[in-house]
């Protein structure tokens, strides 16, 4: 699950419109773009979910993994609200009220960093115990986390170099999900069983 809503991800990132807000939400790759980003996520979340086997998963995994799905569920809601926004392109363009625009738009500021602080924890203890990814690919997901957390109050503040770090997030994250999904993983199981570690595929 996590390879197929890495690739949904990296798609839909991809075929993202550039320029100017009012230019892009009138642009016929908007919605497509986000609806196949807002797929993406829903298919991450429904990967978190089965990631979660009591039997096997260690206690801190087990402890972080339910804030990494509610983080992006909550992403996914999100990225359903941005999808929409193209509809308030002509009240934008207009200086008129932006219902949708705005929700979406201060949706993003609330849930990225939490959704990044989630998946930071999620892949240091991944990492540390060889649960999920691993040390050589970790550091990739934590530099795209840490931008997508950052990158939506930058933009509020009108910082100018900001916008490069949609692309970077978009793709680090992507990466991350898709090398995390076949890495091979060794899982804590609990006391009693013939072996203290088993290696299962994620």
């Amino acid at each position: 699950m996590f390879v197929v809503g890495g690739i949904l991800y990296l798609v839909g990132s991809s075929q993202h419109p550039r320029g100017r807000m009012d230019e892009m939400l009138v642009d016929p790759t908007w919605f497509r773009a986000h609806s196949t980003l807002f797929v993406g996520l829903v298919v991450l979340t429904v990967g978190l979910v089965l990631l979660r086997r009591p039997q096997l998963t260690s206690t801190s995994m087990n402890r972080w993994l339910p804030f990494a799905m509610v983080a992006t569920a909550l992403e996914a809601v999100e990225m359903g609200v941005h999808t929409m926004a193209y509809v308030d392109a002509e009240a934008l363009t207009a200086g008129q009220s932006t219902p949708v625009f705005t929700t979406h738009s201060w949706l993003a500021m609330l849930i990225y960093p939490f959704f990044a602080v989630a998946l930071i924890r999620l892949i240091w203890v991944g990492q540390r115990e060889r649960s999920l990814g691993s040390l050589w690919i970790g550091w990739i997901g934590l530099m795209g986390a840490a931008a997508h957390g950052v990158v939506m109050w930058l933009v509020f503040f009108e910082i100018g170099w900001a916008g490069i770090l949609f692309p970077l997030a978009a793709i680090s994250l992507s990466l991350w999900y898709i090398l995390a999904g076949i890495w091979p993983v060794r899982w804590s199981v609990p006391s009693g069983t013939p072996s203290s570690e088993v290696v299962v595929p994620d």
